[in-house]
């Protein structure tokens, strides 16, 4: 009981120390829980000052932030502006009526032609936008350019047929055609949604939404071929723990991830554009509309921060060229603004061929799904990827849909 009581005195304690800060600070302040990004938080807050807005990062553990986040909203005193997630985890707050929906000010923004609307789909709950990007980071698939002349292949697969060919000459070159690991225990989902979405993109939306089984056809269908990529010998060592670097070393031809991951790969030594680039996965089935995944990471506002006219000016000019040039800056991240700089040539390509191709953004399985149901399912997947048999597709997916359909039956 003694324990028990100290850790709600602390909480109560913590969450004193948020609204004080919140309450008392003359600076707009955002909170978040990324510290890592520190020198782009302080950069933003030069870039800031010299536009004349008095602005302040404060930085809280995960845990303690998602904590002080949700127990602020259920009291009504929440920060006016802070970091959140997109996807069920952004409902979530949207649910507590407290955000203010920020549809007039990207209205504005992509009348400018500063954004394209379709910057805005992550961010976006029951038709009203709800969030400014910190980031918005594309899945895509990385290859390497010298392992693809070596293997005579001549261009990026634009179809998935010429997706098989490549890797099919990668292998015969002696090159594993994908890079694939289980590294920190969370990249298990990637292949999994990336397979579903390029078969059957409304089976993605049905499962996310509880609506479809993991043991059902499409779902079997995605085992199906990646048990297949396995067994043709497609895939890298799934235990590796320094994927990025891998892929840099040249241990692979291609490599399917968030296009945040580039500037990892180029701590290995190679660069970006030059010595890699970077497509959009084909789809299986041609006919399907062209899309791809998008990880989306909001800062919000709350309602009594759009009564604060330095949070409305923070906002604007957050979203403006000379925020986004700072954050392309360091720490190199793409946030959508099509006036502002990108980190990397291949950025810049790939936003081109978004916005060209017309491509629907799909919500990454990770902030798609609950994360009662994604968390063990990521262990199911990590074990697939392991050992990837037959018999292990059929019991992660057993598995998984032992946790899903109890999930589904209690909040629906």
């Amino acid at each position: 009981m003694q324990k028990k009581l100290t850790k709600l005195l602390a909480a109560a304690a913590l969450g004193l120390a948020f609204t004080a800060t919140a309450a008392s600070a003359d600076p707009v302040t955002v909170f978040h829980d990324k510290p890592f990004y520190q020198s782009g938080w302080d950069g933003l807050t030069a870039a800031a000052k010299k536009d004349g807005i008095d602005l302040n990062f404060s930085a809280y553990a995960t845990d303690q932030f998602q904590a002080y986040i949700q127990s602020s909203l259920m009291s009504g005193e929440a920060p006016q502006a802070f970091t959140w997630w997109n996807g069920t985890k952004l409902k979530e707050i949207v649910d507590s009526g407290q955000l203010a929906p920020l549809d007039d000010l990207w209205a504005k923004k992509i009348a400018s032609g500063e954004y394209d609307a379709s910057s805005a789909a992550p961010f976006t709950v029951d038709g009203h936008i709800y969030g400014m990007p910190t980031g918005l980071n594309r899945w895509v698939v990385l290859y390497n350019k010298a392992l693809f002349e070596k293997a005579g292949i001549a261009k990026p697969p634009a179809t998935w047929e010429e997706l098989i060919a490549a890797a099919d000459k990668l292998k015969a070159a002696g090159i594993t055609p994908f890079n694939a690991t289980i590294q920190d225990g969370w990249r298990g989902f990637v292949w999994f949604q990336e397979l579903l979405i390029r078969t059957n993109p409304e089976a993605y939306a049905a499962l996310n939404q509880g609506k479809l089984k993991y043991t059902d056809e499409p779902v079997k269908n995605v085992f199906k071929i990646w048990t297949d990529f396995y067994q043709k010998g497609y895939f890298t060592d799934p235990t590796s723990q320094e994927e990025p670097l891998d892929f840099a070393r040249g241990k692979a031809g291609m490599y399917l991830f968030g296009d945040w991951v580039i500037g990892l790969v180029e701590k290995g030594g190679v660069k970006a554009g030059t010595d890699f680039g970077a497509f959009i996965m084909p789809n299986v089935d041609p006919s399907l509309p062209n899309s791809v995944i998008v990880e989306g990471a909001p800062i919000v506002i709350t309602k009594a921060g759009m009564e604060n006219p330095d949070v409305v000016k923070f906002a604007d000019w957050y979203m403006g060229e000379n925020a986004m040039n700072s954050w392309a800056t360091d720490p190199g991240l793409y946030a959508g603004n099509l006036k502002a700089k990108t980190p990397n040539p291949i950025i810049t390509d790939l936003a081109k061929i978004a916005t060209d191709g017309k491509y629907n953004s799909i919500t990454r399985y990770w902030e798609a799904s609950p994360s009662e149901i994604v968390l063990p399912a990521v262990e199911e997947f990590n074990r697939f990827m392991t050992n990837p048999s037959p018999e292990q597709a059929e019991k992660a997916m057993a598995n998984i849909e032992a946790i899903a359909s109890q999930y589904w039956a209690s909040h629906q």
